[in-house]
């Protein structure tokens, strides 16, 4: 069960990401992508990965712990990314 911390912090995460999606569709004046979803899933995960690294000092195995997300699979997101350690 989510602690009452938790769920404020998602509502806060989530409303972000809203208001940064409507804005970067605004941006693109009616142009359309169409690939969208992978490109806020590729640009999510990377900055997610990258700050939790930081947050952590560069250290992976922490940071897949954190993450919840195998060692093997991070590190390959890292290479993937070209995130610095």
């Amino acid at each position: 069960v989510m602690e009452k911390t938790q769920k404020i912090a998602v509502s806060s995460l989530s409303k972000t990401i809203k208001n940064e999606t409507l804005a970067y569709i605004n941006k693109m004046n009616g142009q359309g992508v169409s690939n969208l979803h992978t490109l806020f899933i590729t640009e999510v995960e990377k900055s997610l990965i990258s700050a939790v690294l930081s947050h952590l000092g560069g250290n992976v195995t922490k940071t897949a712990a954190y993450l919840g997300i195998n060692r093997g699979t991070l590190i390959k997101r890292i290479k993937d990314y070209g995130i610095s350690i």
